[in-house]
């Protein structure tokens, strides 16, 4: 709860401070990039691999809205604030060819307060998970899961050695978890960028590696990796783009329902920035 006044202190600085600048409902994706290996960024995406011999689709249905950034330019100069609302949907399906199976969905709620100076960003969030098995995976196996809830703080910083190098890390601590003595978290990483490739007149177009670390207390702190080769094609000066990318998952599973499955797989996937 401390985090949690910390986090209240700090938007009341900025909003207090005399000399500042502000904006309602800025662009997301600008004071704190999110980070492209992490499945649990808000955002929209579809993912095809296979798994344990049978072919697996995530969809994941998500948005960051921005409600407001400031500059305290007298007080902190050089420093951006931005309060934002983040939703996701990160759902699981079988893919049979006929009715495809529902097989488990992860609900995400986050109020994340982002900041940035020069290269160096941050965020620091309260959040909500909750995770719920799909009625057509407890039809089928008679599993009846877990009732899966948890709520608690996360923290990230992030810092651009130069404009194709990032490198990130942080950690998650919980204040209620159902089931208990799940723990937290310790994340890190980090993002190559290629400059402009040039390909497609009027729009950026850029390869990107990402590589995401993850030791998570519900999975006994064990390594779960994740890595993106990609592709993103947006529109200059406009948050709307698409990533084409390949990956691979190694570690326990990033679903709430599974999470003390171990999982390896490879696939393909489109994400779409709005």
């Amino acid at each position: 709860m401390k985090a949690f006044w910390l986090v209240l202190a700090l938007s009341a600085f900025g909003l207090r401070a005399e000399a500042s600048v502000r904006t309602l409902f800025p662009r997301s994706d600008e004071v704190f990039r999110q980070l492209l290996a992490d499945p649990r960024q808000a955002q929209s995406v579809l993912r095809y691999y296979r798994l344990r011999g049978s072919n697996m689709a995530d969809v994941a249905l998500g948005n960051t809205w921005g409600l407001l950034r400031w500059e305290p330019e007298e007080d902190l100069p050089g420093w951006v604030f931005q309060w934002s609302l983040e939703g996701l949907g990160y759902s699981r399906f079988l893919i049979t060819g006929g009715i495809n199976e529902f097989h488990a969905i992860d609900f995400f709620a986050n109020v994340p307060l982002e900041f940035r100076k020069g290269a160096f960003s941050g965020n620091v969030m309260l959040f909500h998970e909750s995770a719920h098995l799909g009625d057509d995976y407890f039809r089928r196996t008679g599993e009846a899961g877990v009732r899966y809830s948890v709520e608690g703080m996360r923290a990230t910083l992030s810092y651009d050695l130069n404009p194709s190098v990032r490198v990130y890390g942080g950690g998650t601590g919980l204040m209620h978890g159902r089931p208990t003595g799940q723990g937290g978290a310790v994340q890190s990483g980090f993002e190559l960028r290629s400059p402009d490739l040039h390909w497609i007149k009027d729009h950026e177009c850029w390869g990107y590696l990402a590589q995401d670390f993850l030791w998570h207390g519900r999975a006994y702190w064990r390594l779960a990796s994740r890595t993106e080769l990609g592709l993103r094609i947006g529109v200059p000066r406009v948050v709307r783009a698409m990533r084409a990318h390949i990956f691979h998952s190694a570690g326990h599973s990033a679903f709430g329902q599974f999470f003390r499955r171990k999982e390896y797989y490879c696939g393909l996937g489109l994400g779409f920035d709005f």
